[in-house]
């Protein structure tokens, strides 16, 4: 089997080399000159926990990263791996990026191939968006076409893509047994959605579900501090040794995809009170991100009178620990205060160097304890294992912490300290 996969980033490396692994051919065609050059030395792009082995172990042997796809090659199917972004205006998803996939596939599409849409679509762009655009480019009567949604987690991914279930769809009985034979030599357990459109909502709605939970757990948060009551606390107490009770700690709601799949789902949702209430659990988790902002202004003036504020833990989550800073509600907090006049210094123990960089917000610190000479304050802002065992040298007696996930042990119990469960207390009484 051989497959050509268009974008080489996350979600289509990762497939890439589960998919090499199994002894599929892949043809992976990026156009990034980053990740073109990290490829070529045997390396990912990002930091993924046992890929570089996998991908030093399958290039150019089963895996080829190449400018296009060969024309003396005959493929099986081809993937679409990009992402979606939102307009930052509308919040409305931009397709611009798949048409554009469609068209590096022109000069060797046949109409035969099964094309397998892995980005996450608003529900029907498979069909009404995808399709019409293949049949335009098909010898065939009736091109096909999968729907078969990525879903695994940042850190876990090669283990997940083997043994999670893996959704597929397709357009016609064909299209669809293709997709099942193809992910049946990747993972064991595969499952056959109804139509194009539920394998797109099955997509969408997992990530909703997730959103909505823990937004459950922030808002419970925000109403114990109103009380004068430490959330964690409160949430902490309430699932121990209780089986109906599992409240999601509170915290940042964030990253690639949780930033912006209920927009997605959004888009063409009819109105009514299923909408109103997705939309209002996104809301409630992006607004944490300007509790933070204020407990800066709160606790450290505005702005700290030339002394530098730390923001340490940059990437999106810290467990499991990933490199990524796409949708990172750390970044946009580093923004939103270097706007309002902060001197930031950055840090995070696996995010890349130059990325943070990148940025343009603050200098950026490689040791943790020699970002925190003479700081004013600091933010530690994802849940990253390593900060439980950190020990700080740097005296730190009357510098203001937040620990939002409440993982540094030396730090925990400090009159400085506060977490997310009692930063809005003073605000709120």
């Amino acid at each position: 089997m051989t497959i050509g996969i268009i974008g080489l980033g996350y979600v289509g490396l990762t497939f890439a080399i589960a998919a090499a692994d199994k002894g599929i051919t892949v043809y992976g065609v990026e156009k990034d000159r980053r990740i073109k050059q990290s490829l070529a030395e045997g390396y990912a792009h990002f930091f993924e926990p046992g890929l570089d082995d996998k991908i030093k172990e399958c290039m150019n042997c089963r895996f080829f990263c190449v400018e296009e796809f060969p024309r003396d090659v005959q493929f099986d199917a081809f993937m679409i791996t990009v992402g979606t972004p939102l307009f930052e205006q509308t919040r409305k998803p931009n397709f611009d990026y798949i048409a554009s996939c469609l068209k590096v596939i022109e000069n060797v599409y046949r109409g035969r191939e099964l094309v397998i849409l892995r980005s996450t679509v608003s529900v029907g762009t498979s069909r009404n968006v995808v399709l019409p655009r293949l049949r335009a480019m098909s010898e065939e009567a009736e091109p096909l076409i999968a729907m078969c949604p990525e879903r695994t987690i940042e850190g876990k991914a090669l283990e997940e893509l083997t043994h999670l279930p893996q959704i597929v769809s397709g357009n016609s009985p064909q299209a669809l047994e293709k997709a099942r034979n193809m992910f049946g030599r990747i993972t064991p357990h595969v499952i056959a959605a109804g139509s194009l459109e539920e394998a797109e909502l099955i997509k969408l709605y997992c990530n909703v579900y997730r959103d909505m939970n823990f937004a459950l757990g922030n808002v419970l948060n925000v109403a114990a501090q109103t009380f004068g009551l430490d959330g964690m606390s409160v949430i902490r107490n309430a699932n121990e040794g209780y089986a109906r009770s599992n409240i999601a700690l509170p915290g940042f709601v964030a990253g690639p995809c949780l930033e912006k799949d209920a927009y997605i789902l959004m888009n063409n949702m009819r109105e009514g009170k299923s909408k109103d209430f997705i939309d209002s659990a996104r809301h409630f988790n992006e607004s944490l991100e300007d509790d933070v902002i204020r407990w800066a202004e709160r606790k450290i003036g505005v702005p700290a009178q030339g002394k530098e504020l730390l923001l340490t833990g940059m990437a999106f989550k810290g467990v499991p620990e990933t490199s990524d800073l796409r949708g990172s509600s750390s970044v946009y907090i580093a923004r939103r205060l270097k706007e309002k006049g902060y001197k930031l210094r950055l840090h995070d123990f696996v995010a890349k160097r130059e990325e943070m960089q990148e940025l343009n917000v603050g200098d950026v610190y490689s040791d943790l304890n020699e970002a925190c000479e003479g700081i004013a304050g600091m933010m530690v802002l994802n849940n990253c294992k390593q900060y439980h065992s950190f020990h700080f040298t740097q005296a730190l007696e009357g510098i203001w912490t937040l620990d939002i996930w409440d993982c540094c042990d030396e730090l925990r119990g400090r009159k400085e300290t506060d977490t997310i469960g009692n930063m809005l207390i003073e605000e709120k009484a």
